[in-house]
């Protein structure tokens, strides 16, 4: 069967990174774009994201002015307005609680993720797995890259049109998942997307976890972070606060509500967290039913959970279906990557080399 995910492979400095992928994802950029422009909140105009997106901007700069020239980089590439590239990267700015306003995001966005190692697993590897739920025209808009930027690890990540990483890996064995969390303390700052897009260049799982107490952060994810040593961390976050979970019983699963006590005050919509309930439990109940025998094979199968159905761990919901999944073995540097629903897809196979830091 043939994949149906578009790959691409980009390397080079961080502009240059940047130029290769707005050049060969011009026409995905420019649709996405339009996309999310025609998905504003409520009474919030396109210039109104721009004047909020211009202090995010200033934030991010003196924090990651490299990962900046890489949107540069798109913009010029695809040949699209800077300013509006980087807002794509602004997704928080779609949520109602950015604007004091209620209501549910425009952007809809749910995951499920799943954690195993050592005794858990059947040979003692560290896996991780995770679906993307969110608007199913997104699906349309998905990528995978294998990007080398400048002396960085090397790393694998699932984009939504070229803007922002969803999922990945990368050489180093750093992984990075994670589950989109409805905060309350929205603000200008950097936009949790470069916050992931960091986690993808740590070189140590404590790199990572400096990535997502970022102070200058204008909200955060559950960012899902992990190493080949079976360390694995939730790390809950919003704009101002973020607590860290620790794996338990050598297997862990978060959805889309918090679950530490000091991050529970920061949820906004503590009356819309039913289905991320439903389903944290029920992956906890299959990863503790399947203790000794996970595999990416098993993992995959469980990602395929219709309890609940449509809206299950492998969702079918109109407004909100998983458009893909992915599996990582850090020990083997190994991803399987599956567009659409996990029950209908077909997985593919993507490997990295192991990353070598280079010599001083």
């Amino acid at each position: 069967m043939e994949n149906t995910i578009p790959f691409l492979k980009v390397s080079g400095d961080y502009r240059e990174v940047g130029r290769q992928i707005g050049e060969k994802m011009r026409p995905m950029l420019k649709r996405v774009l339009s996309w999310m422009r025609s998905s504003l909140p409520p009474g919030v105009t396109w210039n109104d994201m721009l004047l909020k997106g211009r202090i995010c901007l200033a934030h991010s700069r003196s924090v990651y002015p490299h990962f900046v020239e890489e949107l540069e980089g798109i913009a010029e590439g695809a040949d699209l307005p800077f300013e509006e590239v980087f807002l794509g990267v602004c997704e928080e700015l779609w949520e109602p609680a950015a604007w004091q306003s209620g209501g549910d995001s425009l952007l809809l966005r749910g995951c499920t993720d799943l954690a195993a190692r050592g005794p858990a697993t059947v040979d003692g590897s560290t896996l991780i797995a995770h679906t993307n739920d969110t608007s199913p025209e997104a699906e349309d808009y998905l990528a995978v890259l294998q990007v080398q930027a400048g002396d960085d690890p090397e790393f694998l990540g699932v984009t939504i049109g070229g803007l922002g990483f969803s999922a990945g890996f990368n050489a180093a064995g750093i992984s990075m998942t994670g589950n989109a969390v409805s905060c309350r303390d929205i603000r200008p700052g950097v936009p949790r997307l470069l916050i992931a897009r960091a986690i993808l260049a740590a070189k140590r799982l404590g790199e990572a976890m400096d990535a997502c107490l970022l102070p200058m952060r204008a909200s955060n994810y559950n960012n899902v972070i992990a190493d080949p040593n079976g360390e694995i961390y939730c790390m809950e976050g919003s704009a101002t606060d973020c607590e860290p979970i620790y794996i338990e019983g050598n297997v862990m699963a978060h959805t889309n509500h918090y679950l530490s006590w000091p991050m529970r005050p920061f949820e906004a919509n503590p009356h819309r967290i039913g289905n991320s309930i439903l389903r944290y439990y029920r992956a906890r109940r299959l990863l503790r039913e399947n203790y000794g025998k996970l595999s990416p094979a098993l993992l995959q199968k469980i990602l395929s959970d219709h309890a609940n159905y449509p809206a299950s761990i492998c969702k079918h919901d109109g407004s909100s279906a998983t458009v893909f999944s992915i599996v990582i073995n850090l020990n083997e540097l190994k991803a399987w990557i599956g567009r659409g629903r996990p029950c209908q897809t077909t997985y593919f196979e993507y490997k990295l080399d192991p990353w070598s830091p280079p010599e001083a």
